[in-house]
């Protein structure tokens, strides 16, 4: 599980509007705010995600983009980003690659999840804030992130 202050695992994944999404893409032009979630439409999931998508204008201030990944395949990622009207794409980890990577991934249920978990990694790809959920019920605010960014761009 990489850690704060080391580099970001990269990696190339569809998102929800249809492009491929690489971490490094954003090397040099943005913060990047890694958003691992549970699953598609559920309600803890929503209201994080709607949380982060209410302050979207904020985070783009920031120079942040935000990317969420879950173990949910495209067609939930796409129903869930429609209904909701998010601005950032949802990855779809196909393999649980990446949450392996990130050190995310929870087994132990019928099928492998991602828990609830944030980095934020800077432009030069440095991992600059984590936090991984004891339990998936909690999650990390909007405020709290927007605050961590301030901290990087400072």
């Amino acid at each position: 599980m990489p850690n704060v202050g080391e580099p970001a695992p990269d990696f190339s994944l569809a998102a929800s509007d249809g492009q491929t999404y690489s971490l490094s893409q954003f090397r040099g032009k943005k913060h990047v705010v890694l958003v691992f979630y549970p699953g598609d439409d559920t309600p803890v999931c929503t209201a994080q995600l709607c949380d982060y998508r209410d302050g979207w204008e904020d985070f783009q201030q920031l120079d942040a983009v935000i990317l969420g990944i879950s173990t949910n395949d495209m067609t939930a990622h796409k129903k869930f980003a429609e209904k909701f009207s998010f601005p950032f794409p949802l990855l779809e980890d196909v393999g649980n690659h990446v949450c392996k990577a990130y050190g995310v991934l929870m087994l132990g249920g019928l099928l492998p999840v991602a828990n609830r978990a944030v980095f934020i990694i800077d432009k030069e790809g440095i991992i600059r804030y984590r936090h991984i959920e004891t339990l998936p019920i909690f999650k990390r605010s909007r405020t709290e992130l927007l605050q961590a960014l301030r901290q990087i761009t400072a």
